[in-house]
């Protein structure tokens, strides 16, 4: 699995996003939250939620678009 850096927290926190770039997958690392940070919402079995602030955005679209550009889109 070959990562590439997309981005990292403009903030310096812990959120960062990588791209396989063989598989075209995304990597999200970083945030954490307790169960009483869900807003009462569980997150189904099996199931696996990430929310990553705002001002990820870009970093999350750039990646997407570097997907498009190595032509590893799905579509």
């Amino acid at each position: 699995m070959p990562l590439h850096l997309v981005g990292r927290d403009p903030l310096g926190g812990p959120a960062a996003v990588w791209l396989d770039t063989e598989s075209g997958s995304l990597v999200v690392k970083g945030l954490t939250s307790t169960e009483d940070e869900l807003n009462g919402r569980p997150v189904p079995e099996g199931k696996a939620s990430v929310t990553l602030p705002d001002r990820m955005k870009p970093i999350i679209l750039e990646a997407l678009e570097l997907i498009r550009i190595l032509g590893l889109d799905q579509d």
